[in-house]
């Protein structure tokens, strides 16, 4: 199966990065939750995803990403329309998320935000 995206987990923290021209779709969501999950040991941990050149996403898609509560804060970056379309429709999330251009800044956020680390996973997740 062709990944559509390249997730690590860097300590407490998860990364998510979108292929150049992907049109993410509800499967290819459903996808990166679950390799996220797996990286994460089941913690919930803070998110960084990098949006730059995502083509499109389906309303289906965003739906779901936005009802997961997995993650203990997600932070977008993106340089593009994409981004902002994406961000925008983040504000309905179930997860503390924000959108920024500049890595260094949505890192800084990430930690503000602190750990939930701790807390059980399954107390809080619902499904995308």
């Amino acid at each position: 199966m062709k990944e559509f995206f390249t997730a690590s987990c860097d300590g407490d923290m998860l990364r998510l990065q979108w292929v150049p021209e992907v049109h993410i779709t509800y499967q290819t969501a459903v996808r990166a939750a679950r390799v996220l999950e797996g990286l994460s040991g089941g913690r919930a941990l803070p998110l960084l995803v990098n949006l730059a050149g995502v083509a499109g996403l389906t309303p289906q898609a965003r739906a779901g990403m936005n009802a997961y509560r997995g993650f203990s804060a997600v932070a977008l970056i993106g340089d593009g329309a994409m981004g902002k379309v994406v961000a925008a429709f983040s504000k309905r999330a179930l997860t503390p998320t924000a959108y920024f251009t500049s890595e260094s800044e949505a890192l800084t956020w990430l930690s503000e935000q602190g750990s939930r680390a701790s807390a059980p996973r399954e107390a809080r997740q619902t499904e995308i």
